[in-house]
C-alpha cells in the first residue's frame, strides 16, 4: 500500500476469460481518488483488447465496496484526464458482462460504479446510501441516465430523493440488486455466475449486451438489432451449438 491514502490504485488480474478489478483503498472505504481514475481506464482498454476475455467482476478489499470519488481531492485542485463519469460510461460499453461482486456498502458515486454493471450481486448485510442531494448536489447527468434506464425513475427516486441508507433487501425489492447472497456463500456465487455467462456464445452474449443497452436508450436502433439477430442465427457459434446438442456434448464456441 502507498503511504498517506489508504490503499493502492486498482488492480487488474485476467485468469480463464474472466477479468477482476480490484479496488484497494479499504482504509478510505475504497474511495476514488483521481490517479484511479485512469488506472481503471488502462484497465478497461487492456479487457477489451483481449479476445478471451468473457466476464468482468469488480470486486473490493474490505468492509466497503466503494464510497465514490474523492471530492476533497477536487476541492485540492487535484484533476485527472478522466473524469468519474467517463469512467463509468467506459465500465457501462465494456462489450462483455460485468458484474459488480458487493461484497460491502456502497455510498455516494459507487452507488453510480455499480449501476454501470450489467449485474450487481450484494452479499447479506450491506447497504447504500447516495448523500447527493443531502451535500447540495444534483448529480450529473449522463449518471442519471444511467440509474434511469437500469433501475427505473421511481427506484431513483426512492435513491436519490431520500437520502437514506437502504439495506440489501429493499434494493433487491426495488430491482437495484439482482441477487442477495449470504456472506459465507458470496464468493462461490460470484464464481458460478462468472461461470455461466462464460459459458455462454460469447458473440451473441456481447451483442445481446449491446442491444439491451440500445433498447434502454430514447432511440433505439432496431435494424442494427435486427441485423445482429441474423448474424447471430448464421454464425459458427450457433451452428456448432445446434451440433453439439446433436451430439449430446458441451459446444465449443469461438465467438464468431
Amino acid at each position: 500500500m502507498a503511504e498517506g491514502d489508504g490503499g493502492s490504485t486498482p488492480t487488474l488480474e485476467i485468469r480463464d476469460g474472466r477479468a477482476t478489478i480490484t479496488l484497494r483503498r479499504p482504509d478510505k472505504r475504497n474511495r476514488i481518488e483521481p490517479r484511479d481514475l485512469e488506472a481503471m481506464i488502462v484497465h478497461l482498454d487492456a479487457i477489451e483488447a483481449d479476445p478471451n476475455v468473457r466476464v468482468v467482476v469488480i470486486a473490493a478489499e474490505g468492509p466497503s465496496w466503494c464510497a465514490g470519488y474523492h471530492l476533497g481531492a477536487l476541492a485540492e485542485g487535484e484533476r485527472s484526464k478522466v473524469s468519474f463519469g467517463e469512467m463509468c460510461d467506459r465500465i457501462e460499453a465494456v462489450r462483455v458482462p460485468t458484474v459488480a461482486a458487493l461484497g460491502g456498502n456502497v455510498h455516494g458515486g459507487g452507488t453510480d460504479l455499480a449501476v454501470s454493471c450489467d449485474l450487481r450481486v450484494g452479499a447479506a448485510g450491506i447497504s447504500l446510501g447516495m448523500p447527493a442531494a443531502r451535500i447540495g448536489l444534483q448529480y450529473y447527468a449522463s449518471g442519471l441516465r444511467r440509474f434511469v434506464a437500469r433501475i427505473g425513475p421511481d427506484a431513483t427516486k426512492r435513491l436519490f430523493l431520500t437520502g437514506e441508507t437502504i439495506p440489501a433487501e429493499e434494493l433487491l425489492r426495488i430491482g437495484y440488486l439482482a441477487e442477495v447472497v449470504p456472506a459465507a456463500d458470496f464468493a462461490a456465487r460470484i464464481d458460478s455466475l462468472c461461470a455461466a455467462v462464460a459459458g455462454l456464445a460469447p458473440l451473441a452474449v456481447q451483442l445481446t449486451k449491446a442491444a439491451i443497452n440500445e433498447l434502454s436508450g430514447p432511440a433505439p436502433d432496431l435494424t442494427t438489432i435486427e441485423a445482429n439477430s441474423v448474424r447471430t442465427a448464421r454464425s459458427h457459434d450457433h451452428r456448432e451449438a445446434m451440433v453439439a446438442m446433436k451430439e449430446k456434448r458441451p459446444p465449443r464456441f469461438e465467438g464468431r
